[in-house]
């Protein structure tokens, strides 16, 4: 069995963008440094994606779907799990 690691990258983590807080990280910040990660050789296969401000807009379009699925395939990722705010 091959284990795939993936980076949560969930915005409120590591940054909300508010007054008196980190400011949120870009989606392309955030791809960067995941695909710029290594230790002893092994880096990151894919993302656990939080579809969420200010990363992904939940009454965004088809298009707006395609963008983040695109920026992630770019720096070659897979997508292992999508966290929707539900409450």
């Amino acid at each position: 069995m091959t284990l795939k690691l993936h980076n949560a990258m969930w915005p409120g983590l590591v940054g909300k963008g508010e007054p008196d807080t980190e400011p949120a990280i870009s989606m392309e910040r955030m791809l960067e440094l995941t695909a710029s990660a290594n230790v002893n050789g092994s880096g990151y296969d894919g993302v656990d994606f939080f579809m969420y401000d200010p990363h992904f807009d939940i009454y965004g379009d088809d298009d707006s779907i395609k963008k983040v699925a695109d920026q992630i395939a770019e720096q070659g990722f897979k997508i292992g799990t999508v966290v929707a705010p539900i409450w």
